[in-house]
C-alpha cells in the first residue's frame, strides 16, 4: 500500500478531572472608574470615542445598556471596556464622558450591574445558556458551543463590572464539581444546573469523594480532599465493571472489549468512547461520539485530546489539528458555516492567522504559503496536499492521491505519514493511529473493505499484538 504525506483531523473535549482552573487576571475599574475619554452621540445609536489624546477610536463594538441609559462599549483593538454615561438621555450632537470599566478584557467575558448581565464567548453576545451562582459566581453552560464558563464574582460587584471569564477544562457531560471546604460541603453542576442532591451520599476513599446515588456509586470527585475551595473539575463518571461485554448502547460503563488496558466501548450518559485505553485513562486512537452534538477522532493522552484530531459537530463545523489537554494547541484550523479560520493556536484561541488565497498558477504552490505556513500543492500527476508546511515540507494536513485515496494528519522532515494520522482507501479500507517513517507503526485500527477489524500493536506495517 501507498504511504506519503498529509494533514488534517481536529477536536473537541471530553471527560477529564485532573486540570485546575485557571484564574481570570484582568481587574475591573468598577470601583474607581477612570475618565480617560469623551464621546460624541452622532445618531440614535451612533457615536465616536475619543482618548484623552484626542486619538479616535475606530474599532468598537456595542455592547448592552443592561437596563440602565448608559451604553457599554467595548474598543476591539485595545481591548477596553468604556460606559458611556447617559446615552440614551443625550440629545444627538451633544458630548458626554467614557469611562474606563475593564481593561486588558478578554474575548472570553462578562459585563455586569445590579439589574442584569451579559456573557459573551468570543466577543459574541450568548443569548441563551443555563447558569448557577456559587458564591457570587456563576457557572454558565453555553449550550451553543456546548462549553461550561466560570465568571468569577459575577454578583459580587455594587454597580457595574466587567470581568475576563474562564473556559472550564472540557467534560463530556459537561458535569463539574467543586469544593466548600470551610463548610464541609460540594457542589455538582450539570449543563449549568444543580444537580439533585436528594438521594445522594458521599464516600471518602483516599483523597478522593464517591458519590453514590441511591447506594450505587455515580461519580468520582478526584482529589477532592486535598483541593482548594472554589476551584471547578470535570467529575469522572464511574465506569462500573470494566470488563463487562455486554454490547448495548442503553447500558452504562464498559459494554465492550477492555476498557482498562486494550480496545474497548465505553458507554457515557451522552454519548460514548470507543478505542484505546491503558491503565483506564483513554490513551491512543479513539472516537468519541456525543448523542446529537458532533464527534472527536484522533490522539488521546491520559484522557485528554493529545496530539492530532478532529472534531466534526453534527452540522459538519470543524476543528481539527494538535490539540492540548482538550483544546487546539499549535497548528489547526476551524470551519464553522462558510468560515474558514487557519494558523497558530493557544489553549483554543486563534493567535497567529495564516491567510489562504490563490497565487494564481495551476501546479505547484496554487494557494497560500508553501514554505512555512499554510498551502495548497498540487503535483503534475493529480496529487494533492493542503495543510501546513514547516521549512518547505508537509507538516500536518491532508493528502490526496489521484487514485481517490486519503492520508489526513502529521508528516515527517522526509514527507512521510509520521505521528498520527488516518488513511482512506478509495476501495472502503481504513486505518487510524500511529505511524513511523510512512509504515503503520504503535497503536493503531485497522478495517478492510469488509470491515474486517485489526486492532493492536504494529511494527513496520503488520499487526504483532492484537488487543481487541
Amino acid at each position: 500500500m501507498r504511504f506519503l504525506i498529509v494533514f488534517l483531523s481536529l477536536l473537541i473535549w471530553l471527560p477529564t478531572c485532573k486540570i485546575s482552573q485557571a484564574k481570570a487576571t484582568n481587574i475591573s475599574k468598577t470601583n474607581t472608574l477612570v475618565s480617560v475619554a469623551t464621546f460624541k452621540k452622532t445618531n440614535e445609536m451612533d457615536y465616536e470615542i475619543r482618548t484623552a489624546s484626542g486619538t479616535l477610536l475606530t474599532n468598537t463594538m456595542d455592547l448592552k445598556f443592561l437596563k440602565t441609559n448608559t451604553l457599554s462599549v467595548l474598543d476591539r483593538s485595545n481591548r477596553v471596556i468604556y460606559l458611556l454615561q447617559d446615552f440614551k438621555d443625550i440629545e444627538i450632537g451633544s458630548s458626554g464622558t467614557a469611562t474606563i470599566l475593564a481593561e486588558n478584557i478578554g474575548t472570553n467575558f462578562y459585563i455586569t450591574n445590579p439589574n442584569s448581565f451579559a456573557n459573551y464567548v468570543n466577543d459574541q453576545y450568548v443569548s441563551t445558556g443555563k447558569f448557577t451562582n456559587v458564591n457570587g459566581s456563576y457557572v454558565y453552560y453555553d449550550d451553543g458551543s456546548n462549553s461550561t464558563y466560570y465568571l468569577d464574582g459575577i454578583r459580587n460587584f455594587p454597580d457595574w463590572g466587567a470581568k475576563t471569564t474562564t473556559k472550564l477544562p472540557f467534560s463530556a457531560s459537561n458535569t463539574y464539581w467543586t469544593r466548600v471546604a470551610d463548610k464541609s460541603t460540594y457542589h455538582i453542576i450539570k449543563d449549568g444546573k444543580s444537580i439533585d442532591y436528594t438521594n445522594l451520599t458521599t464516600e471518602q476513599s483516599g483523597d478522593d469523594m464517591l458519590v453514590k446515588e441511591n447506594g450505587a456509586v455515580r461519580y468520582v470527585l478526584p482529589a477532592y480532599y486535598t483541593t482548594a475551595s472554589y476551584v471547578y473539575k470535570p467529575v469522572e463518571i464511574y465506569k462500573g465493571s470494566e470488563t463487562s461485554t455486554v454490547d448495548t448502547d442503553t447500558a452504562s460503563g464498559c459494554v465492550r472489549g477492555n476498557c482498562e488496558n486494550g480496545w474497548g466501548k465505553l458507554q457515557y450518559e451522552n454519548g460514548y468512547y470507543d478505542g484505546f485505553w491503558e491503565n483506564g485513562k483513554k490513551n491512543g486512537y479513539g472516537l468519541y461520539k456525543w448523542n446529537g452534538v458532533g464527534k472527536y477522532i484522533g490522539n488521546w493522552r491520559n484522557d485528554q485530546m493529545n496530539g492530532y484530531g478532529i472534531y466534526i459537530a453534527d452540522n459538519e463545523d470543524n476543528i481539527a489539528g494538535m490539540y492540548q489537554n482538550g483544546e487546539l494547541n499549535g497548528v489547526g484550523y476551524t470551519v464553522t458555516g462558510n468560515k474558514w479560520e487557519q494558523g497558530l493556536f493557544n489553549k483554543g484561541t486563534l493567535t497567529t492567522p495564516y491567510t489562504y488565497s490563490s497565487n494564481n498558477v495551476e501546479s505547484g504552490c496554487t494557494a497560500g504559503d508553501c514554505d512555512d505556513k499554510y498551502g495548497k500543492f498540487v503535483w503534475t500527476n493529480g496529487d494533492t496536499f493542503i495543510g501546513f508546511f514547516k521549512g518547505g515540507k508537509m507538516h500536518l494536513g491532508t493528502y490526496n492521491f489521484s487514485n481517490g485515496d486519503k492520508y489526513s494528519g502529521t508528516f515527517n522532515a522526509e514527507n512521510q505519514f509520521h505521528g498520527f494520522g488516518r488513511y482512506f482507501f478509495e476501495g472502503g479500507g481504513y486505518y487510524g493511529g500511529e505511524w513511523v517513517n510512512g509504515m503503520y507503526e504503535g497503536k493503531g485500527y485497522y478495517h478492510d473493505k469488509d470491515y474486517k477489524k485489526q486492532v493492536g500493536i504494529w511494527k513496520d506495517g503488520s499487526l504483532v499484538k492484537s488487543l481487541e
